[in-house]
């Protein structure tokens, strides 16, 4: 091999890792266009250097892989996007049922303790009358007791 081949075969080389290092910072950055012009910006040669006939046809390849890609994820993420967003829909309405669900419980929940106190009123109530009439019936009874004692004291003396 004559030495300028071996000088050409490192020269490609070297451009070839250049045109790799360019092409990953184009995969990598989506504000970096993916055409041959920004391949030819980032690395220095010249963008015919790219053409489709010759040894470097591979770049335009690769640039199509690139944008093909952008499209995907570019579409992916407006996917997931709208799904997130249908998810905090969801959310949102499950949420708003379950708010319904504990307010008509806390509602029913103060119904039936007004309900119990009224209750619980009204058997005070009827406690305290009954309370008093037994009152009332001792006494008389009482007296009931006592007279009798003195009948039966008079009838034995």
């Amino acid at each position: 091999m004559a030495e300028y081949d071996k000088k050409n075969q490192e020269l490609y080389d070297e451009n070839t890792e250049k045109i790799w290092v360019a092409l990953d910072a184009i995969r990598n950055d989506k504000n970096l266009k993916a055409t041959k012009g920004q391949v030819a910006t980032l690395t220095g040669l010249h963008r015919n250097t790219f053409k489709e006939q010759g040894a470097r046809g591979w770049v335009s390849l690769e640039l199509d892989v690139i944008v093909r890609q952008r499209k995907e994820d570019s579409k992916h993420i407006k996917i997931t996007k709208k799904q997130q967003e249908e998810n905090l829909q969801d959310l949102l309405e499950q949420s708003k049922l379950e708010i319904l669900h504990w307010f008509t419980l806390y509602s029913e929940s103060e119904r039936e303790l007004t309900k119990l106190r009224k209750r619980f009123k009204d058997t005070s109530g009827s406690l305290e009358w009954y309370k008093e009439e037994l009152s009332k019936e001792r006494k008389v009874l009482q007296e009931r007791v006592e007279l009798l004692e003195s009948l039966l004291s008079k009838s034995e003396g």
